[in-house]
């Protein structure tokens, strides 16, 4: 999930969470992505319930 859903499912306004990534001092873990900031363990997630994901788009 990116930060901005993250800070509106906590109650927290997303500049503070943005300030807060940049400090090193957000309370979940953290990644930049691109432009994307995503929280949460995301690779342990994924390797724990053994799920796959696959985008594939088609023009």
């Amino acid at each position: 999930m990116n930060v901005s859903e993250w800070a509106n499912l906590q109650g927290i306004r997303p500049p503070t969470t943005y300030q807060w990534f940049r400090e090193g001092t957000l309370p979940v873990p953290a990644r930049q992505v691109g432009r994307v900031i995503l929280v949460g363990e995301l690779e342990t997630a994924i390797f724990q319930n053994g799920s796959t994901v696959t985008y594939a788009r088609v023009s």
